[in-house]
C-alpha cells in the first residue's frame, strides 16, 4: 500500500500557519540556532512529541552532534561516534532510511536518553547531492505515537533542516571567503607601502625597479635605502611562502634591515644579526633570500653580499652575461652561519639586473619554465639598454611566456646601470 501523501486538506490552519511559518524562517533568516529552534516548534504543531532533537554529522571526526534540542534533560550536544549500533539515530544516519519505533524497549539499539521515553520517530536529513548529513529525531512518552503519515512529515521538516543546514555553512564560507580576501586587500596595501615608489637619483648610475604581485601575496621586497655619506644600499630578497605570513615576514625583515644599516655595522655583522634575529622570529618555518649590495656612487662601486637569493646578471660590453656569485646561506635557518662581503667595481655601460624567483620560475602552458638560460639570452640581445627599458622589457617578456591559468609568484626586477 503507498504511504500517504500530505495535501493541504489533511491539514488544519493552525497547522499551515505553522508550516508557513517555518519555511518562511529558513528562507530569511541567516541565524542557524534560531531556525532549526523554530522547525522543531512547528513540527510539533503537526506532530506530537515529549522531546525533540536536530542531529548533524561531522564527517571529519564521523560523529553526530546534537544541534538543537527540545525536552531532554543531558546535553545532547556531545559528540556521539555515528555507527548503526550507536542507537536508532545512529542507524538511520547510516542506511538513509526513516523509521518508525512503535516500542523502544524492544529495538536492541535503542540507547536511553530519557527515562520516559516508550516510542520515537526518525528520520535522515538529505543535503544536496543525496548526502545524508544527519537526523531530526522525536520521542514520545506513549507507545505506538507515531505512524508511517507521521515520517512522511518529519521528512518534510528534514528538508527544511537540510536547507537551513547548508544555508549556513554557504554563508559561513561566504564570510571566511571575505574575510581572507579583505586580509589580502590589507597585506597587498602593506607590501605596496613598503616599496619605493620611484628610484633614488644617484651620482653615475641610472636606477629602476618593479614588482608584480601574483594574485596571493607573497613575500617579494626590494627597496633603496639611504646610507649617508652620499652611499646608498640596494637590497632585493624574498620570504618563503605566500599569504598574510609572508608579508608581515617581510616587513619584519625590512624593519631589521632598516634599524642595522642606520647603525652603520659592517655587511657581515649585519647578516649575522639578521640570520639570528629571522631564526628566533620564524622558528624555522619561514626564511628569507637576500641579496645587499651598499654603493659608492662616486667610486662606481659596491661591496655586496648575497645570502641565497638568486644571481644577479652583470651585462658588460665585449663579455658574455654573467651570474653574480651567491655567498652564502638564506637567513633564517640555521645559526651561526657566515657570509662572506665581496667588490663588484662597475665600468660606464655596465649594468646590474637583479630579480626574484618569479622571473626564472615563471612556467607556460606546457610547463617549461622561463629559466635562467632564457633570462640570459633576453638580456644579451639588448644593446646599451636604459635601466627603466631593460626592466619593462623583462616584465613583459616573462608575462607573456607564462599561461594564464599557471601558479604565479611575485615578479620582481631592479635593474642597476653605471653610467
Amino acid at each position: 500500500m503507498a504511504e500517504a501523501v500530505v495535501t493541504e486538506t489533511t491539514l488544519r490552519e493552525d497547522q499551515l500557519r505553522a508550516l508557513i511559518t517555518a519555511f518562511r524562517l529558513v528562507s530569511v533568516s541567516l541565524d542557524q540556532t534560531e531556525v532549526l529552534r523554530g522547525i522543531l516548534k512547528a513540527a510539533k504543531k503537526l506532530i506530537d512529541y515529549d522531546a525533540a532533537a536536530i542531529f548533524v554529522f561531522d564527517p571529519t571526526t564521523k560523529t553526530l552532534r546534537g544541534q538543537e534540542s527540545i525536552g531532554y534533560d543531558i546535553d545532547m550536544s556531545e559528540p556521539t561516534i555515528c555507527c548503526s549500533e550507536k542507537g536508532i539515530i545512529g542507524r538511520v544516519m547510516e542506511t538513509g532510511v526513516g523509521e518508525v519505533v512503535p516500542d523502544v524497549s524492544v529495538d536492541p539499539d535503542y540507547i536511553r536518553a530519557r527515562a520516559t521515553t516508550q516510542s520515537e520517530l526518525a528520520a535522515p536529513i538529505i543535503g544536496s547531492g543525496d548526502r545524508t548529513i544527519g537526523v531530526i529525531n522525536l520521542e514520545s512518552d506513549r507507545l505506538q505515537a507515531y505512524e508511517r503519515l507521521d515520517l512522511q512529515l518529519l521528512k518534510m521538516f528534514a528538508s527544511m533542516v537540510a536547507v537551513a543546514i547548508e544555508k549556513a555553512e554557504l554563508h559561513k564560507e561566504l564570510m571566511e571567503k571575505r574575510r581572507l580576501e579583505y586580509e589580502l586587500t590589507v597585506a597587498s596595501q602593506l607590501v605596496e607601502m613598503l616599496m619605493p615608489h620611484r628610484p633614488p637619483e644617484v651620482k653615475n648610475f641610472d636606477i629602476c625597479g618593479r614588482s608584480i604581485p601574483s594574485a596571493a601575496v607573497g613575500g617579494d621586497y626590494f627597496d633603496f635605502i639611504d646610507a649617508g655619506d652620499g652611499r646608498w644600499g640596494l637590497v632585493i630578497a624574498d620570504v618563503s611562502g605566500k599569504g598574510i605570513p609572508a608579508a608581515l615576514m617581510m616587513a619584519t625583515f625590512r624593519a631589521y634591515l632598516h634599524a642595522m644599516i642606520s647603525n652603520d655595522f659592517s655587511l657581515r655583522g649585519v647578516f649575522s644579526r639578521l640570520n639570528r634575529l629571522m631564526l628566533k622570529t620564524t622558528e624555522g618555518r619561514h626564511f628569507v633570500t637576500a641579496f645587499f649590495a651598499r654603493f659608492d656612487p662616486d667610486e662606481r662601486r659596491c661591496f655586496y653580499i648575497n645570502a641565497g637569493h638568486n644571481p644577479p646578471l652583470l651585462i658588460r660590453a665585449g663579455e658574455p652575461v654573467k651570474p653574480v656569485p651567491r655567498s652564502g646561506l638564506p637567513l633564517g635557518l640555521f645559526e651561526d652561519v657566515l657570509h662572506s662581503e665581496d667588490l663588484l667595481t662597475f665600468q660606464p655601460g655596465d649594468t646590474l639586473i637583479l630579480y626574484t624567483d618569479g622571473v626564472t620560475d615563471a612556467t607556460n602552458g606546457q610547463g617549461q619554465m622561463f629559466g635562467l638560460a632564457r633570462l640570459i639570452s633576453l638580456v644579451s640581445q639588448q644593446t646599451d639598454p636604459e635601466a627603466p627599458r631593460l626592466c619593462e622589457r623583462i616584465i613583459e617578456e616573462v608575462k607573456a611566456f607564462s599561461a594564464p591559468e599557471s601558479p604565479s609568484d611575485d615578479l620582481t626586477v631592479v635593474v642597476i646601470r653605471a653610467v
